[in-house]
C-alpha cells in the first residue's frame, strides 16, 4: 500500500517496513535540493511508526553525483541516529560505480532486490 509520494519518489509500506521508491532518474547538483527536501521530510514519518526499518530502492536513478551521495548518507546517518536501520536496494552500474569511487562501499549496505533487502529486516 502506498502511503506517500512526491516529484521524487513514492513509499510503500511492508509489514513493519518502509520502502522509499526514487522516481528521479538523476540525483545531481542541479536537482539534490528538491529531492533532499522530499526525502528528508519523510524522515518524521519513519521514525514515529514503530521499528525503524527502510529500504532505499534507488533502481531508477542513472546519474548521481557527490550531491547525491551526500543526500542518501545523511539520510542513512539520521535513520540510525533514530535507532533505525537503511538498506540500499537496486543498484544500477553507474551508481554502484560512484558509491565505490566516493569510497561509500562499506558505508552503505546494499542488496540486489527490493524483496531481499525486506528479507534481510525479517530475518533480523
Amino acid at each position: 500500500m502506498t502511503a506517500v509520494g512526491t516529484r521524487s519518489f513514492y513509499v510503500d509500506q511492508v509489514q513493519d517496513v518502509t520502502v522509499i521508491c526514487f522516481t528521479v532518474s538523476t540525483v545531481i547538483e542541479q536537482n539534490y535540493e528538491l529531492v533532499s527536501d522530499e526525502l528528508f521530510e519523510l524522515v518524521e514519518y519513519v521514525t514515529s511508526n514503530g521499528p525503524i526499518h527502510v529500504v532505499l530502492d534507488v533502481s531508477s536513478i542513472r546519474q548521481i553525483d557527490d550531491w547525491g551521495l551526500a543526500m542518501l548518507r545523511a539520510f542513512h546517518e539520521t535513520i540510525e541516529t533514530s535507532g533505525g536501520s537503511v538498506i540500499v536496494s537496486r543498484l544500477q552500474p553507474a551508481v554502484t560505480q560512484a558509491v565505490d569511487e566516493a569510497g561509500l562501499t562499506a558505508f552503505f549496505e546494499t542488496r540486489e532486490t527490493r524483496g531481499e533487502a525486506i528479507r534481510t529486516f525479517a530475518s533480523a
